[in-house]
């Protein structure tokens, strides 16, 4: 079956289409937003909705949909509900369309955050006088509305602009545009009476016919699971969209599975606030999050549930039979069992404490997973703590410092050989198992230098890449921008051991820092674009350098964006003088970032000395790199 625009505000009115508990938000765009809206006013398809049969003893809570707003009587944010609160006498769950369901409220239904302060407080117009077709949904933040007085009929005729949402509550589709296209003919409507010509008054009818047209003759396809099948069910056929081009994450499939297994027990498990909250704990800060790569959680946790010796059956998905979960990927991570999700819910202190410790492993400090080569190489880490916390004494004959240090020397010659650039959601699991047993060689040997030395071979196998030497970094860190992972791999060190900027002392860059904080160009880029010809052309001029050196990862270094602000335009030399800033006061801060006393007083010394402070700091870092690879405890 299918329905209209119309139809849509109305089955969303009357409480008949309602909101399952476990959806995620509303969290389009008001560009997405106004992207479906012109479908609509261009009659073309806006895809499909899935709705689940409801009885009065329905199987889970639903409700009407709904949007953030601050609540005056609360004093706190609080959601705003489509509709009155009516009881159907049929109800229908919405299992895939909010999104599109909730726009559509928005656009023709008047559904706004009264709070000006907020995403969604403003309403969407049909701008008749905008000549480009794709430009004619316009929206107006409620602030601009007020302040235009476009909430009144005249006001909005005048410019040229149809609200999409009636300004008459109740009125009838058919009267609405009726009414608008009356309004064309009055020269009220227009300033100091003047109507526009025939032909202009022409262009803008036909605008808003074509607009009405589109409003009552787009379809929404509309599917319909019948009350019969339970939630098991309903995640089943989620997995079938997935399959079929339709796109459902997996952390939503997930989200429902868990909250089909929990529902019913005094605290439900909804994963997508789960993952929020857990984002918010020292060590998972920047790395948990619905709003960007939720999948990353499951995955560490799903890794969790591959270290472990003693763990529970997997979950059976769809048709197949998974005898054992061995990795990381979609199937493996829908199989993961409820009761392991649990477990770690209710460890997750423990669990956020883990993703920080092998952050410090990697190098020393905090950094958020978008500054990290191959991010769920974490799961490794993790999944090994958890082993080691949860499985029988006898099953990890090691000790923690020994796991960092082969985690650590693993993590950096994986990431340095780019071997995770293909295939790495197989290998997690690969990778996880040979760790392990690396680690369990432990007891045959009297001491840890003993067991390092022995295994080095072994993960030098493992990694089966040859890992660069510290030449080949020098010439990697010095021949400018880098791709992908290995330029996140070579500043890692830096961003991780950061702690303070060395222009004010005062403001601390250490990860989750609530300043921001930027790579700077040591020598600025501008400054050495403008040099590239006369006696520097031999290092600044890329053709004749053979390399681009400024834009290296040997000219960048973490600093505040104001200290950025006030550094950019600027030689070193000039602004190290002016703000006198000495390396025997700031040696500690320097550090971190690889200018010794040497490489400062490379920059002290001028021009002449910008190809030497680039290599030096570039032998640096590299060794460092090299050191980092090493089994060392």
């Amino acid at each position: 079956m299918d329905t209209t625009v119309p139809g849509v505000l109305e089955s969303l009115k009357k409480g008949e289409w309602l909101v399952p508990e476990f959806q995620r938000d509303f969290v389009w765009s008001i560009e997405q937003v106004s992207a479906l809206v012109q479908s609509i006013l261009e009659a073309r398809p806006i895809g499909m909705v899935t709705l689940w049969e409801q009885s009065d003893q329905g199987q889970i809570p639903i409700e009407r949909i709904s949007i953030p707003d601050y609540d005056t009587d609360l004093k706190k944010t609080a959601l705003r509900y489509f509709g009155a609160d009516l009881r159907a006498n049929k109800r229908f769950a919405l299992l895939d369309g909010r999104q599109r369901c909730t726009a559509i409220a928005m656009a023709f239904g008047g559904f706004r955050a009264l709070h000006g302060l907020y995403k969604y407080s403003g309403r969407y117009y049909l701008d008749v006088t905008e000549s480009d077709p794709r430009k004619r949904v316009t929206f107006y933040k409620e602030s601009d509305v007020k302040k235009l007085n476009l909430d009144r009929d005249s006001s909005c005729f005048s410019r040229g602009l149809f609200p999409l949402a009636s300004n008459n509550d109740g009125e009838p589709v058919l009267s609405q545009w009726m009414r608008y296209l009356q309004a064309l003919e009055k020269p009220e409507h227009y300033k100091g009476g003047e109507k526009p010509t025939r032909e202009g008054l022409a262009q803008r009818n036909k605008i808003l016919q074509e607009a009405f047209q589109g409003i009552v003759e787009t379809k929404l396809a509309v599917y319909i699971v019948p009350e019969k099948y339970l939630l098991g069910d309903i995640c089943e056929i989620f997995e079938t969209l997935n399959t079929t081009g339709t796109k459902v994450s997996t952390v939503d499939l997930i989200h429902s599975w868990l909250y089909n297994d929990t529902f019913g027990k005094a605290r439900p498990f909804l994963l997508r606030d789960w993952i929020n909250d857990l984002g918010a704990k020292d060590g998972a800060i920047g790395w948990a999050s619905t709003d960007d790569r939720p999948e990353l959680t499951a995955q560490i946790v799903t890794a969790c549930y591959v270290a472990l010796e003693s763990k529970p059956k997997p979950r059976q998905v769809g048709k197949g039979k998974l005898s054992q979960i061995t990795s990381v990927k979609a199937g493996d991570l829908l199989a993961t069992p409820t009761d392991h999700w649990e477990h770690v819910w209710q460890h997750d202190e423990l669990f956020a404490q883990y993703m920080g410790d092998a952050q410090k492993s990697i190098c020393g400090g905090f950094f958020p997973f978008t500054s990290c080569p191959y991010p769920v190489s974490l799961a490794i880490y993790v999944g090994l703590r958890w082993h080691s916390r949860f499985d029988e004494a006898k099953t990890h004959p090691w000790a923690i410092d020994e796991l960092d240090a082969l985690y650590r020397a693993f993590f950096w010659r994986n990431a340095l050989t780019r071997r995770y650039d293909q295939g790495f959601l197989t290998q997690i699991g690969t990778d996880l198992d040979r760790l392990k047993e690396l680690l369990m060689r432990r007891a045959r040997y009297k001491s840890s230098g003993e067991w390092a030395k022995a295994i080095e071979l072994s993960l030098a196998d493992l990694i089966a890449c040859p890992t660069p030497s510290k030449d080949e970094l020098v010439d990697l860190l010095t021949s400018g921008r880098l791709d992908g992972a290995i330029q996140k791999a070579v500043l890692l060190p830096m961003l991780g051991a950061v702690r303070h900027d060395i222009v004010d002392s005062s403001i601390s860059l250490a990860y989750p820092s609530t300043i921001p904080v930027e790579l700077h160009h040591i020598f600025p880029r501008e400054w050495c674009r403008s040099h590239k010809s006369g006696p520097l052309a031999t290092v600044l001029d890329e053709e004749k350098a053979g390399r681009d050196y400024a834009n290296s990862a040997a000219n960048l270094m973490p600093l505040s964006r104001t200290s950025n602000n006030a550094w950019k335009q600027k030689f070193p030399a000039s602004f190290l003088a002016e703000k006198a800033i000495s390396f025997e006061q700031n040696k500690k801060k320097l550090r971190p970032i690889f200018v010794d006393e040497k490489g400062f007083r490379l920059l002290e010394k001028g021009e002449r000395n910008i190809e030497g402070f680039w290599a030096h700091r570039a032998d640096l870092m590299a060794e460092d790199l090299v050191d980092r690879t090493k089994l060392i405890l």
